[in-house]
């Protein structure tokens, strides 16, 4: 009977779940240190423009009281093409320019209203909240772009999926004299 008992109690403690208390409206711009055991932050990125089709997941995983990161890289213009960058260990502090949270500012401030369809440039993930944010443009998209590229390349300096070799140079053409 205490044995029974013993392991009632035993199973009762081990099932409770922690409930998290991160929530992402309050705490987006501090997520890498506000972020809980088990909790998980996707941050979508449309990397799209005219016939260019790609886009970013960035997916980041706190376990063991410890900041991981994953990121999936899709390009389908002509053929497509995916990569996924081993889980690593996120170091950038919420305070560093070059931090996810520092970008996540910038695009706030940035922001443009919504008018149709619903394409946003970054969409961020937690459950179910996210919050948008949106371009007004090709020029615009393409400076919050590479703004995000200083910060993904301060992360990953390594990784060259996007990266195109430069074209060759011209041939040469001697000028003939008629």
């Amino acid at each position: 009977m205490k044995n029974s008992l013993f392991i009632i109690l035993s199973l009762s403690l081990f099932s409770c779940k922690h409930e998290s208390k991160f929530d992402l409206n309050k705490d987006l711009y501090q997520f890498s240190e506000k972020m809980e055991n088990g909790d998980t932050v996707k941050i979508m990125t449309d990397l799209s423009a005219c016939m260019f089709f790609a886009f970013e997941t960035y997916i980041f995983t706190k376990q063991n009281d410890t900041l991981f990161l994953e990121k999936y890289s899709e390009m389908s213009s002509y053929k497509k093409r995916t990569q996924l960058l081993p889980k690593k260990i996120y170091k950038v502090k919420a305070s560093n320019p070059l931090s996810f949270e520092n970008y996540l500012k910038f695009l706030n401030k940035e922001n443009k209203p919504h008018e149709k369809g619903d394409f946003p440039l970054l969409t961020v993930t937690y459950k179910k909240q996210n919050r948008k944010f949106y371009d007004d443009g090709l020029q615009d998209k393409f400076m919050k772009h590479d703004r995000l590229f200083i910060v993904k390349e301060n992360i990953y300096p390594k990784d060259s999926f996007f990266k195109q070799d430069a074209p060759p140079p011209p041939p040469i053409i001697k000028n003939k004299k008629s």
